[in-house]
């Protein structure tokens, strides 16, 4: 499904850069997002969760790894990134991206205000008084839920960071009191080659040195999503 939504950036007054050379500029222009969902949006809906894929991914199908944890009153929504490129070359298969070092921080505003808008197209189908919502990064996506978190306009009950890390330092420090008054959720792989466990004892002491309240679920296997872990996440 597409969604139509306003891209909020700088004036078309601020040049980006100009020092004898060409001056950049930024416009705010609409454009169309995407995102695929499993389950029915509706007022029937108790459990949500909106689930961000990693690198190279698209929205269709990163949401079918979640179909262990389809069931009735739950909905997974898969938005997916505004970048799309051809993942070999220049034709073939494509992947989407949330946002590269160029242009950094307009990519940053550009898809935590899809984000938001998309939660509320959810929040008007649905009964909010009675929804709880999981944010869900996985690889890549860690990072665009926790921007989400740090500067949107959601409070999730649950963060999940599945294969990848939490912000930077001066990222989270900006943004610790947002960041603290959310449960995490870190799950990794002891086999997954982004994140081993030097990497991972890391990022739990950055999480403890922050004071942001979090658990950790380890399981066996590589850099993927894993059914029975999603299984033991849909219980709470």
């Amino acid at each position: 499904m597409r969604l139509g939504y306003h891209v909020m950036v700088e004036p078309l007054s601020h040049p980006i850069r100009s020092s004898g050379m060409p001056t950049e500029w930024t416009l705010p222009i609409p454009r169309t997002a995407r995102y695929a969902t499993l389950g029915v949006l509706d007022e029937t809906v108790r459990d949500c969760w909106l689930v961000c894929h990693g690198y190279g991914q698209l929205a269709a199908n990163f949401v079918m790894g979640f179909e262990p944890i389809r069931a009735p009153g739950r909905l997974i929504v898969a938005p997916e990134g505004l970048s799309r490129f051809y993942l070999q070359g220049q034709s073939g298969p494509v992947g989407a991206s949330w946002m590269t070092r160029e242009a950094r921080t307009h990519e940053i505003v550009d898809y935590v205000g899809f984000l938001d808008t998309l939660y509320r197209h959810i929040l008007a189908r649905t009964c909010r008084d009675r929804l709880r919502l999981t944010a869900l990064g996985f690889s890549q996506g860690t990072a665009t839920v926790c921007r989400w978190v740090a500067r949107g306009r959601v409070r999730p009950e649950r963060v999940v960071l599945w294969g990848g890390p939490l912000l930077p330092d001066d990222e989270v420090e900006d943004a610790v009191e947002r960041l603290s008054q959310v449960r995490f959720t870190v799950v990794a792989g002891t086999s997954d080659s982004y994140v081993d466990s030097d990497a991972l004892r890391k990022e739990l002491t950055r999480f403890q040195t922050f004071g942001i309240p979090h658990d950790v679920i380890t399981f066996d296997g590589g850099h993927r999503l894993d059914a029975e872990v999603l299984r033991q996440l849909a219980k709470w």
